[in-house]
């Protein structure tokens, strides 16, 4: 259910920036980023084919921390991940990145209230079956996976 190589073979910048950015939130929901959050990002990050080099990668990140700290409103946060889901061109692609983003979450152990809110927030704006969220849920709690 993680996002590989080969999510990334068929998609164009814009999409691949969309994921990016739903990692970004990932790993900031919470408002703290523990040392073993930040580091699992950078091995997750830095292991996918992106298509930029790594200085490219590092001003996207800082971009993508930018426009999330700009956004206010609870409807200016859902606007956001409308438009990022827009940009994902298939649902199972969406479920991808909603489970890479909680393993990024879990990643110290545990989801906190504001990390599952975030989740939440995500699988609402990107369209996801209860259904389905359940089986994130289910594949996110598998110690294979984590």
């Amino acid at each position: 259910m993680k996002l590989d190589a080969a999510d990334f073979t068929a998609l164009e910048d814009p999409e691949r920036l969309a994921i990016l950015e739903a990692l970004v939130v990932g790993v900031i929901a919470d408002g703290q980023i523990t040392a073993t959050e930040s580091r699992h990002f950078d091995e997750l990050v830095l292991g996918l084919p992106w298509g930029f080099d790594r200085a490219v990668l590092g001003v996207m990140i800082q971009g993508a921390h930018e426009r999330l700290a700009g956004l206010k409103t609870p409807v200016e946060i859902h606007d956001y991940l409308v438009k990022l889901a827009h940009r994902l061109p298939s649902e199972a692609l969406r479920e991808k990145v909603i489970f890479t983003m909680a393993r990024l979450m879990y990643s110290d152990g545990e989801l906190n209230r504001a990390e599952k809110n975030v989740v939440g927030a995500f699988a609402v704006a990107f369209g996801i079956p209860s259904d389905r969220v359940a089986a994130i849920n289910d594949a996110l709690h598998r110690r294979d996976s984590v």
